[in-house]
């Protein structure tokens, strides 16, 4: 086994390579990931995927999964699970967030990930959620769906249709149709949830 290490657009990519490069025709590309459209041939088939995002120093957000494809000329990746699920860690001023899916799609160019199906988060603070498609703004450090979810904060379960949220998952607006439930013994958390409660979401 050996580590090659490439060098895009400022942020370091470093991959273990278990099976095989794969180069596809130049003039097979295609913009983006788009649906029902199908998919370019990757310049570079991976197993074993491990990317990593750097700044100033500080790792921004890592992600491994079984499998990669990088498509070079559209600056976009896309890692599947294969027996393990797809993990993406998140790093921010608010803490850890690390994201399980079956598949994520990675802008090499704005550093943004989308993560879809099966998708499954934790914070370092023990706050999860539950949805089928989410999204990371390299920009804002905040992840987001347009997805049903499901929240749980302490004996708090709220969910709802569409959803903001800084990295630790404290600070939460769901988009509509939220509903919330309290397992028992949490009183205390009901009380916080209507007193902060605005423009039907949460915070």
């Amino acid at each position: 086994m050996r580590t090659t290490r490439y060098v895009w657009l400022g942020w370091i990519v470093v991959v273990s390579v278990a099976a095989f490069f794969a180069f596809g025709p130049a003039n097979r590309t295609s913009s983006a990931f788009g649906e029902g459209k199908p998919d370019p041939t990757a310049d570079v088939k991976i197993t074993r995927f491990h990317l990593v995002e750097t700044k100033n120093g500080k790792t921004i957000w890592e992600v491994w999964g079984d499998r990669g494809e990088v498509f070079e000329k559209t600056g976009m990746a896309k890692v599947m699970k294969t027996t393990n699920p797809v993990t993406v860690i998140l790093y921010s001023e608010q803490g850890k967030l690390t994201v399980r899916s079956d598949s994520a799609t990675l802008n090499t160019r704005t550093k943004n990930i989308h993560m879809e199906r099966n998708v499954r988060a934790i914070s370092e603070q023990g706050n999860s959620l539950q949805t089928q498609s989410l999204d990371w703004s390299a920009r804002d450090h905040r992840v987001y769906t347009r997805s049903p979810v499901t929240l749980v904060r302490g004996g708090l379960t709220s969910s709802g249709v569409g959803l903001e949220a800084e990295t630790d998952l404290e600070r939460v607006r769901f988009l509509s149709r939220v509903q919330s439930h309290l397992l028992p013994g949490s009183a205390e958390l009901a009380t916080k949830a209507r007193s902060g409660s605005q423009n039907g979401g949460t915070r």
